[in-house]
């Protein structure tokens, strides 16, 4: 049974004044007023690193906190070190690269994606 708090409640949904106040809406008016909020939005392209760091470890450092899998963090703990600037990258270039041919298997597939971004990066630093 409906007490008066749920009444109270009920007509609390209903902001608008006057008497009208439940309204029927055609289904564009309805689409129109829904307002999309993405979780994965595209940025613009950076055209320099974070200061003091390499795209590498700038990538590196995003994906740690999306993922969370056991092989992914161990990757992590081991490049980490090597990915300072751009000259360690470059410098340790096939130790990563092997590092992260080396985690590339099927028991690894909640790192895959990361680590194909990795190993894409890494492309570029062997071209």
């Amino acid at each position: 049974m409906a007490t008066a708090s749920h009444a109270q409640a009920v007509k609390s949904l209903n902001k608008s004044p006057g008497r009208r106040r439940f309204v029927f809406k055609s289904f564009s008016e309805r689409v129109d007023e829904i307002d999309i909020n993405v979780y994965r939005s595209l940025e613009k392209v950076k055209a320099e690193p974070s200061e003091g760091s390499s795209f590498f470890r700038d990538c590196l450092i995003e994906w740690r906190e999306l993922n969370t899998a056991e092989d992914f963090i161990t990757l992590y703990e081991e490049v980490l070190p090597c990915t300072q600037s751009l000259a360690l990258v470059l410098l340790h270039k096939e130790s990563l690269i092997s590092k992260l041919l080396s985690r590339l298997h099927l028991k690894a597939r909640l790192s895959l994606e990361p680590i194909l971004r990795y190993a894409s990066i890494a492309g570029l630093l062997i071209a």
